[in-house]
């Protein structure tokens, strides 16, 4: 056995979960193959150390039962690598004598969302350091349509954008309310950490395993409170969206 054949893991055992039977209305239009494909385990991962970086990015392995999205997904994180290494060796190149040393850190860690015949999605926690206080933490989505081969946007669920985000806005406004509140012990803030931010400008996941039973809402630390807060990761119930879906996406949804 060669050393990359020694790594090769059974799509089967990365997953340690039956497959998902087809539903009438969000099947797959090709019939499952005959085998699992195998998939090199280092797919999933990208690492490097150094004392001026340190990079650390995974996928999730329910990403591998669509080998492509792996590839697109892989060759993003290595780009970023480059980037990071330079960026980082050009800031120790540049430190003077006395300033503080630090290692640059990033790191990114896809979990599951969704996984249905038709969808797959995933999420992550991107985070950086660069010196400071604090690092940054800010949220990344990817929704895949399977019988596609492509990644779409949010909003490519429906066929009336709108109309479902409209429908999704009183009841976010409401959870990150009540979730506010518990964290906050009833105090009152004030100013924009009261109120309800706009929330089309983060990223909108779907969520569910074999069928789409919920919305979520990924909220980074310093948009809806203090950083000391943390982020807000709100579910909506997917019931909400239901009447503005697109017909090709809605056998992927729970049915009322």
């Amino acid at each position: 056995m060669n050393r990359r054949s020694a790594f090769l893991v059974p799509l089967a055992l990365l997953l340690a979960a039956p497959a998902l039977a087809q539903n009438p209305g969000g099947a797959r239009a090709g019939a499952p193959p005959a085998t699992e494909p195998e998939l090199p385990a280092s797919d999933l991962l990208v690492r490097y150390e150094s004392p001026a970086l340190g990079f650390r990015w995974s996928l999730a392995p329910e990403a591998a039962l669509e080998p492509r999205l792996v590839q697109d997904m892989r060759g993003e994180a290595l780009a970023e690598r480059g980037r990071q290494i330079r960026s980082a060796d050009e800031a120790a190149a540049a430190a003077q004598p006395g300033d503080r040393k630090y290692q640059t850190e990033w790191s990114e860690r896809w979990e599951p969302e969704a996984e249905t015949d038709l969808l797959l999605a995933f999420s992550t926690r991107q985070y950086s350091y660069t010196g400071g206080a604090h690092g940054n933490v800010m949220f990344r989505t990817v929704i895949w349509d399977r019988d596609a081969g492509r990644r779409i946007q949010f909003a490519e669920l429906f066929q009336d954008a709108n109309g479902a985000l409209a429908a999704l806005k009183p009841a976010f406004c409401k959870a990150l309310d009540a979730e506010r509140k518990d964290r906050r012990g009833g105090v009152q803030l004030g100013g924009d950490y009261d109120k309800c931010p706009d929330f089309t400008a983060y990223p909108i996941v779907p969520q569910g395993e074999g069928e789409i039973g919920a919305i979520r809402v990924l909220v980074p630390p310093y948009e809806a409170g203090p950083w000391a807060e943390g982020v807000y990761e709100i579910a909506l119930d997917a019931a909400l969206v239901r009447p503005f879906l697109a017909p090709r996406y809605a056998g992927a949804f729970a049915k009322p």
